[in-house]
């Protein structure tokens, strides 16, 4: 529609006296049309909520007969079970939660609810969570009863798994609930639960409290004749408490126990090789005690471990120590991880000074920031022709030679897994451009395909970027975790590697734990982060 004053529309313009008169009488049509417009949509509005209403009500007619022909309904009860255990989480054990299988499996409807209670292997995985206690007095109320729920869902799940063998995970809070008295017995409720189904135990890791391990090594080989996998990490609450952990005949010796790991344990006047265990039947081996073992004490281990594929072992090597000539084969073993109190590269190179891993995949070295020499170590690993694996803290090395240690690995490596301290020793190498740069100059793994990295400080955007792009022909995976905010998005640069199925992920630090918000101090301050 035209009008004379056109130009001043949607513009500041106010108009002169004259003009509102001349406005008022354009706008008298104008409004009457609209109002006539408003009538006419009203009519038709309320014939179409007529029609809606009316094609609602047949539309669910409709529904609720087409239901019934729905191809779940017809599905053999069988196919329906597969259908539920493909429903399990396959990384863990199921936790007892409506959000997930089996528990939400059951809340669909009473015929997939009947289903569900009657597959005993839907409810042979459980993960038990012990609720973490109060720090008031005033809550503990109310922590005592969602115990007791919890115990009571636990006792019913693990009844409904019928004679399945059971995975089951326990977790037990570091701030665990000392008010039993001192002059009774303290056991663990949840443990308590969980004994009783010993005969059918096939996986079983417990994080409990030091006094509650007892009650586990109590039970014999004969109480769990299922068990394979058996994980113990224990909590240090009471080391006045000491678990008879070399008791003969306990449930650490049953023959068909192929998986062991023990964190947090302390044997005191004895070692971990005095551990009643078949060691010849162990495939994986975990050993993170308080008291670590030496090299010797780790090698008369293996040398009784003859199908181990797994090892992971905390190593406290002192000067002087005495270490037999002969060399242990451990043949069949693909992944090794070291953890050093005192010097990583040094001790653990004379730890595989006295190994023979020829098949050796996966190596991983952690423990104290202390530099010290590593062509033992590197001498070894360079001999491992399948090694495919590494991963290590920057700060074991001096500056001037984690390159070196690089250069010298096996051309077979494909993976690098590096992490920084929050705090970097200033004599510990930079992970910075000049790094990655020598990387590819000197052609250091060649045959890369996935890069790790946590806590870098010192790479910038563009030289990942760079590196990236120059080993796009191997490099399938790019993990990097960064100690620092962006600096530039370069993810558009890399789409075309991204959409040929590489992988890359890249997190920066948001938050550095401090607030520089002009709000702050006042009543009504918003949360902000770092500006």
């Amino acid at each position: 529609m035209s009008s004379p004053f056109a130009s001043h529309l949607g513009t500041n313009y106010c108009p002169q006296d004259e003009e509102d008169a001349q406005i008022k009488d354009l706008l008298i049509e104008p409004c009457l049309r609209l109002k006539r417009l408003d009538e006419e949509i009203a009519v038709l509005r309320k014939a179409l909520d007529k029609l809606t209403e009316e094609r609602d009500a047949l539309s669910t007619y409709v529904e609720a007969h087409k239901s019934l022909l729905s191809p779940i309904r017809r599905l053999p009860r069988d196919i329906v079970e597969v259908i539920f255990l493909a429903c399990l989480p396959m990384h863990r054990n199921c936790v007892m939660s409506a959000q997930e299988a089996p528990v939400l499996l059951g809340r669909i409807c009473s015929s997939w609810r009947a289903i569900s209670l009657s597959m005993p292997r839907l409810w042979s995985r459980l993960h038990v969570a012990r609720p973490t206690v109060p720090y008031n007095t005033f809550t503990f109320s109310a922590y005592e009863a969602k115990v007791v729920q919890r115990l009571k869902v636990a006792a019913a799940w693990l009844r409904r798994s019928g004679t399945c063998p059971l995975s089951i995970s326990l977790q037990s809070s570091h701030h665990y609930d000392t008010r039993t008295s001192w002059d009774t017995p303290r056991t663990d409720p949840f443990l308590n639960i969980l004994i009783p189904f010993a005969s059918r135990w096939q996986d079983v890791s417990v994080t409990i409290p030091s006094f509650a391990v007892q009650a586990l090594l109590d039970l014999t080989e004969h109480d769990v004749p299922l068990l394979e996998s058996l994980k113990i990490a224990e909590i240090d609450v009471d080391s006045s408490i000491e678990p008879r952990w070399l008791s003969p005949g306990s449930l650490l010796t049953v023959t068909g126990l192929s998986r062991f790991s023990l964190t947090g344990g302390d044997f005191r006047d004895h070692d971990s090789s005095s551990l009643p265990l078949s060691w010849g039947n162990l495939t994986s081996l975990t050993l993170m005690t308080r008291d670590a073992p030496n090299c010797q004490i780790i090698l008369d281990i293996l040398a009784r471990c003859s199908r181990l594929r797994t090892c992971k072992v905390g190593l406290a090597e002192y000067e002087g120590e005495h270490l037999q000539d002969s060399v242990v084969e451990c043949l069949s073993l693909r992944s090794m991880e070291v953890w050093c109190s005192f010097s990583p590269l040094n001790d653990s190179g004379r730890l595989l000074s006295r190994l023979s891993v020829p098949n050796l995949q996966d190596f991983r070295l952690d423990g104290a920031a202390a530099p010290s020499n590593s062509a033992s170590l590197l001498s070894t690993l360079a001999a491992c022709t399948h090694l495919q694996t590494i991963g290590f803290t920057v700060e074991m090395f001096w500056s001037h030679e984690l390159v070196d240690f690089l250069r010298g690995l096996p051309p077979t490596l494909q993976c690098l897994r590096i992490a920084q301290q929050w705090h970097p020793s200033p004599i510990s190498p930079l992970l910075d451009d000049n790094f990655f740069v020598t990387l590819e100059t000197l052609a250091v793994l060649p045959t890369l395909e996935e890069l790790i990295m946590i806590n870098n400080q010192d790479l910038s955007d563009d030289a990942l970027l760079h590196f990236i792009v120059s080993r796009m022909p191997t490099l399938r995976r790019v993990d990097m975790k960064f100690d620092r905010e962006m600096q530039v998005d370069i993810l558009p640069a890399l789409d075309s590697f991204m959409e040929s199925g590489a992988q890359v992920s890249l997190t920066y630090t948001t938050d550095f734990g401090y607030n520089v918000s002009p709000y702050l101090g006042l009543p009504d301050s918003p949360r902000l982060g770092p500006r």
